[in-house]
Formats: structure tokens, sequence, C-alpha cells
């Protein structure tokens, strides 16, 4: 999509926050493919097919038809079989899908788009691209579903046209992505700059299939055109701020060179991984590379599903693992021998930043938990994010892998005939990292929180916080004091800054953190553990943390009070003593009269010092030498009688 409308400049990487409700979640019947083998035919100037900001927005649970063939520049309906678009949703736009498939019947089990919480948070400054492949309805035309609604923008790149044989546009995908272009080794692009690129060993090639990611230096779009020409009115890729990554698979046409130009409107940083070439008319007729289009976008892979889960069940992978996905042997595939397929990678639900690479099945060594190209780069943790994938397969399949670990959807729109790669290495062998008896990863990832975020981005944080043993009133969706509390023990205990606002590195944190925190020191097998250097309490029961509370001890400072008991003058110095203690007086009253003032249901261990409710619990020691903790927190300490009289207290540095 290209815009030059104004729009809210993000001068951070984007945030997300998915659920997996985005994606329809059932699996899909077998599409049978097509009786007909095809070769890929680019336009010679893309062409912009639809723009709704101009027309009618598409409203929640519509859909759009459009011609993709007839008009002028356009191919003709009767050989084209499917089309290759640009297609980009824009805000505002609600949380949902958004799924092409050919003009004609109801929309498929399969997505292109998503717009998660954070996207639809953006409102107007939203601009989210991806390729599409997708077969064309016999009236020459693809229809366009949207779940929640909003803009969308249509540019066509290219065609599939029947071929029984050809010369030109057959796909010679590469065994493994070679990464040919990186601006990070040197400078940025600048804004409003073109730069071209070559394509190693693809002399007489018409066409180069790209992963191409771009790191922005502001919002703006980015153009990969034929080398030469000026930059079409269409676009590949779009940054929507400073920093943000977004990567798309582009098709883009060669000259004699090899070369193409790449046009960046706010410049930045690019990326370009190498996937195949599309043969040109000097190449000999052949029926290997040509592609068949599906009948319908088909899901092949969904590991929140059984029955499309290699893991099985409903087992998330974790960071660091893959898996593979079978082709010989499904139907969808109709027994044809696949070099490559074509389809639209989406990860849902993930822990944390990293990224996503699809390679043939076999081609990576499994001990190294690491790729050297990427597919999908995820910015944000609970982001849900597709990419179009076109991707070599061996005899096994084709690989996935997670780096940030999440859930992982494949949705096939076709394959290319000819021989499978070798598969050089084994199956793989993912071990999980969860220790025994530990919560592990959460499958409702937590999202950062910032002004418009859903009751359920919340109730989601909290109850990730009371999994992982930090005590809040209730996962009610209600951004309070006590979750306030919770997130600042969590940043504590987890060596962020105390702010008690659930950011991006909080978030992080909770989706990483496996186990609930153990006693930071050895004692009763019950006790109450404040430690001062982290500014926690830790109620222990069996030798086992039951909650941890946020408090502050005294803060280290000289002071001199009136007694408010007697009324004689204490100079002394507020610290909290360390040791052992035994609980010796506890006052149920919500105003107990001490020397220093009045105490919130105290529970006193030594001489005066107690722990008490207090209105203001900060992220450093500020107390006269009592451990403050809230009002809140301190009935609960009431509720479960987590101090009672004798009980130990132990207080650490």
């Amino acid at each position: 999509m290209r815009t030059r409308r104004a729009g809210l400049i993000i001068t951070v990487a984007i945030a997300f926050g998915a659920l997996s409700v985005l994606l329809p979640a059932a699996p899909a019947a077998p599409a049978a493919a097509a009786p007909t083998t095809t070769a890929f035919v680019s336009l010679p100037t893309p062409q912009r097919l639809l723009d709704t900001r101009t027309a009618t927005r598409v409203e929640a649970g519509a859909t759009v038809t459009i011609n993709v063939t007839g008009a002028p520049g356009l191919p003709a309906a009767g050989p084209t079989r499917a089309a290759v678009l640009n297609v980009t949703i824009t805000g505002p736009a609600g949380v949902g899908y958004w799924t092409v498939y050919p003009g004609t019947g109801s929309p498929p089990n399969a997505s292109n788009l998503n717009v998660d919480e954070r996207w639809s948070l953006l409102g107007p400054a939203l601009a989210m691209p991806n390729l599409v492949t997708v077969p064309v309805a016999a009236d020459g035309t693809v229809s366009i579903f949207s779940s929640a609604g909003g803009d969308v923008i249509v540019d066509m790149l290219g065609s599939y046209q029947d071929a029984a044989a050809s010369a030109a546009g057959r796909l010679v995908p590469l065994a493994a992505p070679q990464r040919i272009f990186d601006t990070r080794s040197f400078f940025p692009l600048g804004a409003d700059s073109t730069t071209r690129v070559r394509v190693p060993g693809a002399n007489g090639a018409s066409a180069a299939l790209l992963n191409v990611t771009v790191i922005g230096s502001g919002a703006g779009y980015w153009t990969a055109f034929p080398a030469g020409q000026s930059p079409p009115n269409t676009a590949n890729l779009n940054t929507v701020g400073l920093f943000h990554t977004v990567a798309n698979q582009v098709i883009v046409p060669l000259d004699a060179n090899g070369d193409f130009d790449v046009y960046a409107a706010a410049g930045g940083h690019l990326i370009v991984d190498l996937v195949g070439t599309f043969t040109g008319d000097t190449a000999p007729s052949a029926t290997d590379g040509l592609f068949v289009p599906l009948g319908s976008p088909t899901r092949v892979l969904d590991t929140r599903v059984g029955a499309l889960n290699p893991l099985g069940g409903d087992r998330m992978p974790e960071p660091s693992w893959n898996l593979e996905v079978a082709v010989a042997a499904n139907p969808v595939f109709g027994g044809a021998s696949v070099s490559a397929v074509s389809m639209n990678i989406t990860l849902a639900d993930a822990l944390s930043t990293g990224y996503v690479t699809v390679s043939p099945a076999g081609s990576n060594n499994q001990a190294v938990k690491s790729r050297s190209t990427s597919t999908l780069n995820i910015v944000r943790a609970a982001q849900t994010l597709p990419n179009h994938a076109t991707v070599a397969v061996s005899s096994r399949g084709f690989d996935v892998f997670t780096q940030s670990g999440g859930n992982l959807i494949a949705d096939v729109s076709g394959y290319y005939l000819g021989a499978p790669v070798t598969a050089s290495f084994g199956k793989p062998a993912n071990t999980s990292a969860v220790p025994v008896f530990c919560p592990g990863f959460p499958t409702a990832p937590v999202a950062e929180v910032i002004f418009g975020s859903s009751k359920a981005t919340v109730a989601r944080a909290q109850q990730r916080l009371l999994d992982l043993g930090f005590w809040l009133s209730a996962a009610d969706g209600s951004y309070g004091l006590t979750t306030s509390q919770a997130v600042m023990a969590f940043q504590k205990w987890s060596g962020l800054t105390r702010s008690g606002n659930l950011d991006e590195a909080t978030a992080t944190a909770l989706n990483r953190a496996q186990c609930r925190p153990g006693p930071t020191a050895a004692g009763p097998s019950d006790m109450f553990l404040v430690d001062k250097g982290r500014q926690l309490g830790f109620v222990v029961r069996g030798s086992k943390t039951v909650w941890v509370i946020n408090v502050s001890t005294g803060g280290n400072y000289a002071y001199t009070a009136i007694d408010q008991k007697n009324g004689s003058k204490i100079s002394d110095t507020a610290v909290t003593p360390t040791g052992s203690f035994r609980v010796y007086r506890v006052a149920d009253e919500a105003a107990y009269e001490g020397s220093l003032g009045t105490l919130y249901r105290p529970r006193f261990f030594s001489g005066g010092v107690a722990v008490h409710g207090y209105r203001s619990v900060p992220n450093y020691p500020a107390s006269h030498g009592c451990v403050r903790v809230s009002n809140a927190a301190m009935d609960m300490l009431w509720g479960i009688n987590a101090m009672p009289m004798r009980s130990t207290v132990v207080v650490i540095d």
C-alpha cells in the first residue's frame, strides 16, 4: 500500500496484543487441486485494483469482490488461474482477520491478514501489507472477507496462466533462502531514495521471488520494481514509525543483469533474502516449476487444533522449537511431485520478539536452534503476524521454526511441480525447557497494557501474575492498585524498571518466566520472608512460595519525630532490622495508633516494627522501619492467617 495520508508517527517498535480468536480455528477439509498447471507472468506495471479509502470501507462480516482480469493492463480471464496481489489493511480497522479467496462461494477456513488489538489501536496510522497468491474464479474475480471491518488496498503484481509446459514463468526454488542484501552492515537508506539490488546468478531469469524485511526510519512505504523504471503507485511493505520492523514476500521482474530497484519513502534498513527465481524466455520448455493452484486456500497446519498439529493435541511450540509438515502424503497435494509450496504462514500468541523461518524439512541441523534467514519477524509479545511464504520442500515436507514460541498456522494456496530437495538432517527433536511442577509458558500470552487496552488483555496479564504467585485481588480486567503492586513486585523480582506499568519488557518477562519464585533465604517451612534487597515479601508454606507481594522497608534515613502516644521526642534511623523473629502482637484495627502514626491492621515482630498496610508502597525503601504493604495485601494476609501469633518472620538484606 502506498499512502500519503498524514498519520501518527510511532517512535518505538509497534506493539501487539493478539488473541487466538483472530484466526479461524476449525480444521479444513482438503481442497482438490485445480486440474491445470500454470506459469507465472508479471504485469508490465503493478496495478492498483482497489482502495476503499476513496470509496466505501469494508464493514464487519462483509465481502468485497474485485475483477483481476479483462481490464486494460490485466490478463485475460480464460487462461488466468491465480492472481498475485499485495493486500494492505489500513485503519481504523477492527480486531479480526481478512481472507482472500476465489470470487464465488463462501470464505474458506484460512486467513491472509490479521488485525490484533495493538494494530487496531493505531487507528488511522495502521498500514499492514501481505502478499497473497489466490486462485481466481471462473468469472475472473477474487473476493476479500473481513471479520471486523476496515479499509483495504489491493495491488496486482502478476498472475498464473494456463501452461502444459513453458519456458518462462517456472519457479526455480533455492534449497534454502540466501541473504543477498543487508544495509545493517553499513548505513540505512535515505528518505525518498532508490537503491539497486542485483540477484546473483539470475541472468536470464524473468523475476525474483524474495523475502524482504525493512526497519523503518519513519512512517512510509517501500516498493520493489523493475530496474530503471519510475516507482509505480503501489507498494510492497509499510513501516508505521521509527524502528518498526516488517517483512513481506515480493515477486519483482528482473532486467538482463538480474537487477531490480527498491524505493524507500521514509528510509531505513533493507534486508533481502532470495527464495528463488522464475525462468525467462530463453529457458527450455518444461513442466518443473509450473504452479498448480488449489481450488481454494487450504489449512494444513494449526497447532491449536489436534488434527493439524504435528506436536499432538493443542500443544503450542516453545521458543526455538520447530516442526515438520508432510507434503507428499497429504491429500491436499494430490500425490503430485512437489518441489515447493505457496502458503500464508501465521504466528499467533507470540511469547516474545523473535522470528519464524520456513524451510525444507531436513535442511537444518536440528542441534542448532537458530536460523540465518527469516520468513516473518515478531516485534512484540502476544503479537499475531502473517506473511506469505513460498518454500522448497523435501520428501518430508517443510519445516517451521519459531524463535519466540507461539502457535503456528499455515494456509496453502498451491504448489510447484518438480523434484523435492534432499533432506540432509534428521527429524526435529524438541525438548521442553519447562521444569517439573512449574506453570510453564502461557497459552494466552501477556501483552503490553496501554491506554485503550481491553479488559481481556488486562485480565490475561492479571491471571499470569497470579499463576506465577504474584498476589492481586482478582483477574477482573481492571488495572487497579493491587494489579500495579503485583506488576511492581514482578518487576523487582525480574530486575526490570520498577514502574508498576505493564510495559513491553514486563510483558515479555511474564511470558518467558516458567516457575513461581522460591524463597530467597533458608528458614522454617512456614514463614513470612522479607527480602530487603528486592523489596519483596514472601508468604511461605511447606517451604514453597504461596504469594509474593510488594513491600517497602526502612529508608535508612535519620529522622526526628514526636511520639504520638506520649508526646516525647524520637530521634532514630529508619532501619528494618534483619534476622529471625516471632510475631508477638497483632491488632485487627484499621487505624492502630502507633508511636509514629496510625497503622493498618499491623502484625508486630520486633519492638515497634510491624508488617502493616499503608496507602503508599513505593518502589524503594521509604518507611521508618516497618514493612509496608498495600492495605489490600494486608487484608489478604489476615484473610489467609499468613502471620499468626508466634509465627516466624525472617528479614534478610
